[in-house]
């Protein structure tokens, strides 16, 4: 699984990799090559990271195999979880109200009001949505897109999956029978153009490594971004 490069933080489109991000997609598909690691598929979620990280990614090698898209990969819709709860968050906590015009400008104010939004989203907090995908819904989504590849796929088949870092959190925490906090941590942690890498056994996918930015190291550092 590799992370999208850095998408469009603070833009009006946030689902389109920066330039940096566009660099970052690149280099991933520089180091998969490098190493041998070639696909047999190329599957992404239907987001336009996450598309063009797959094309930035394929542009790598000779003859890649066609784009599969599989929207079971895309990310958690996080517009619909600031409306449903960020009114809340912004009730309990004053200096984010104070600084609300902020918060999709400002990373560090951005990450901590997020964060208590997903809380509330694992809890399961009602909201007054009409349309909403539940932490549930969003886990199984992943899931089940997950069981169709190790069901349908060639025993062998090398899978590049294209996708944004709830997916990859939700099939390392899977992988690993971790909790669903534990899960949500994670997805903090995932580095944009980083390498999660799963091994497939007769009852799913083991964990392989996690995380992976080796390929953007080494060029002190300007190639490695969570958002």
């Amino acid at each position: 699984m590799v992370r999208h490069g850095q998408a469009s933080f603070g833009q009006t489109n946030y689902d389109k990799l920066s330039p940096l991000g566009e660099q970052q997609a690149r280099v991933a598909g520089v180091a998969l090559r490098n190493q041998n690691l070639g696909f047999d598929m190329l599957v992404a979620g239907s987001m336009d990271r996450q598309q063009v990280t797959a094309q930035r990614v394929a542009e790598a090698f000779e003859n890649p195999p066609a784009l599969q898209t599989r929207p079971a990969f895309n990310e958690y819709d996080a517009d619909a979880l600031f409306g449903a709860y960020l009114p809340q968050v912004l009730a309990e906590d004053a200096e984010l109200a104070a600084n609300k015009q902020r918060l999709f400008s400002d990373r560090r104010l951005f990450q901590t009001a997020f964060a208590r939004t997903t809380r509330l989203w694992l809890a399961g907090a009602p909201n007054n949505l009409e349309h909403f995908e539940t932490w549930l819904q969003f886990r199984e989504r992943v899931r089940d897109g997950l069981a169709e590849l190790h069901h349908n796929a060639g025993r062998d088949a090398r899978i590049a999956l294209c996708t944004s870092g709830g997916p990859i959190a939700v099939a390392a925490g899977s992988a690993l029978g971790a909790s669903d906090h534990s899960i949500m941590q994670m997805n903090w942690t995932v580095y944009n153009a980083s390498f999660t890498e799963f091994s497939s056994h007769k009852t799913g996918w083991r964990l392989m490594g996690f995380n992976n930015i080796s390929h953007l190291r080494g060029r002190d550092n300007p190639l490695v971004t969570h958002r």
